[in-house]
C-alpha cells in the first residue's frame, strides 16, 4: 500500500487530532486539519475551516465537490466529549455531524475512521448492569453509540476506535491540553477527597494518546477500512489502589506528602451526606462514582483489542503507571 493518501481530519483542534498530528512523520499521508475555529499548531497547511453541524460542511457546493475529490480516507474525530449535558446537546456534533461525515465519504469514496469511546461497552445488552439515567456520562455515551449506529447502516467502509479515557503521550506526557484524567488526578493529588468511591474490582483504565494515534495511523497505512479496536489496557489496566499510590509518589516528587483517602463503595455512599458536603466536593465524588459505575457496567475490566493493536499495528507496550505518571508530571508544569 505505497499510494500516499489525503486525509480530512475532522476534529483536528483537539486532544486526538493534534495527537494525531505530531504522530504523522514526514513520509506520512497529507492530513488536511479541519477546525471549527480554534487553531491547529501541528498542521503542516493552514487549517480547513469546517462546520460538521451544517450541510456540505458549511462549504458552497463546488468547494465540498472540490474537498471530496481530494480526500481518500476520513478520520472522523469531531464531537462534543463534555459529560453532563442534555442528549440534545449532543445531537447536532455527535450524531448529525457523523451522518454528514458519512455522506461526505460516500461522496468521495473514502474509508472513515471514527473516534468513539471504550464506554459504549456500559450500553450492552448483556452489560452485568444497567447503566443509571442521571449518571454523568450516560447523555455522552449514548451519542457516541448512535454515531456508530450512523455508520454501520450507511454500509460505508469504516473502523472504530473505542478508546478509554486518554492520558499525555506515553514518554513526554505532552497533551494539547487537560481532560477529565488530569482534572480529577490534580484534585485528589492535593488530598482535597475524603474519600474515593468506586465499586469493587474496577481498573483505572487509561490509554497514551499516541497508542490510539499510532494505531489509526497504521490501519490507514495498510489501508484497513473495517474492524472495531477497543484501545485499553483492560484486565492489564492498574487497579485504584495502585492508581493512588502513583499520585502519592507524584505529590512526593513535588515536595508534598499525601495521606491517600479510604476507598470507599460507592453504591453504599449516604445520599444526604453527599449533598451536605461542599460544592466541589460533592461534584467531584460525583464524578468518581458515575465514571466507576460505568466501568462496573462494562464488566469492571473494559474490553480490550490491545494484544491485536500490539501485533498488527506495532502498537508499543507501554506500562500504564509509568505513562500515568508522565502525565501528571506534565501537566503540573504546563496546565497549571
Amino acid at each position: 500500500m505505497t499510494a500516499r493518501r489525503t486525509i480530512l481530519l475532522t476534529g483536528a483542534s483537539g486532544v486526538v487530532g493534534r495527537s494525531i498530528l505530531r504522530e504523522n512523520g514526514p513520509s506520512g499521508p497529507r492530513i488536511i486539519a479541519a477546525t471549527h475555529s480554534a487553531p491547529v499548531p501541528e498542521a503542516r497547511e493552514a487549517p480547513l475551516a469546517l462546520d460538521l453541524c451544517a450541510d456540505r460542511f458549511g462549504l458552497d457546493a463546488d468547494s465540498y465537490a472540490a474537498l471530496a475529490a481530494e480526500v481518500d480516507v476520513v478520520i472522523h474525530s469531531a464531537g462534543l466529549t463534555e459529560w453532563g449535558l442534555p442528549a440534545e446537546r449532543y445531537e447536532p456534533i455527535n450524531i448529525e455531524g457523523t451522518r454528514r461525515v458519512a455522506e461526505f465519504a460516500e461522496r468521495s469514496g473514502a474509508v472513515v475512521h471514527f473516534m468513539s469511546t471504550a464506554f459504549v461497552a456500559a450500553l450492552a445488552p448483556d452489560a452485568p448492569v444497567p447503566l443509571s439515567e442521571d449518571n454523568v456520562c450516560v447523555n455522552y455515551i449514548r451519542s457516541k453509540h448512535r454515531a456508530e449506529q450512523v455508520l454501520r447502516d450507511s454500509g460505508l467502509p469504516h473502523t472504530v476506535f473505542r478508546p478509554t479515557n486518554l492520558i499525555g503521550d506515553s514518554t513526554t506526557g505532552w497533551t494539547s491540553r487537560g481532560q477529565i484524567v488530569q482534572l480529577m488526578s490534580d484534585w485528589l493529588g492535593r488530598g482535597r477527597a475524603p474519600y474515593v468511591p468506586v465499586h469493587p474490582g474496577i481498573r483505572m483504565d487509561f490509554v497514551p494518546q499516541d497508542l490510539l494515534s499510532q494505531a489509526v495511523l497504521r490501519a490507514i497505512e495498510l489501508g484497513d477500512d473495517e474492524g472495531e479496536f477497543w484501545v485499553t489496557y483492560g484486565p492489564e489496566a492498574m487497579d485504584v489502589e495502585t492508581c493512588l499510590h502513583v499520585l502519592a509518589k507524584h505529590a512526593a516528587d513535588r515536595g508534598r506528602a499525601l495521606t491517600l483517602p479510604p476507598l470507599v463503595d460507592a453504591d453504599g455512599i449516604d445520599a444526604d451526606a453527599l449533598a451536605r458536603t461542599a460544592p466541589m466536593t460533592r461534584s467531584y465524588l460525583s464524578v468518581l462514582r458515575d465514571v466507576s459505575e460505568v466501568t462496573r457496567c462494562c464488566g469492571g475490566v473494559l474490553p480490550t483489542s490491545m494484544p491485536e493493536l500490539r501485533e498488527r499495528y506495532g502498537v508499543p507496550r507501554v506500562d500504564d503507571t509509568a505513562a500515568y505518571l508522565a502525565s501528571l508530571e506534565y501537566a503540573a508544569e504546563h496546565l497549571g
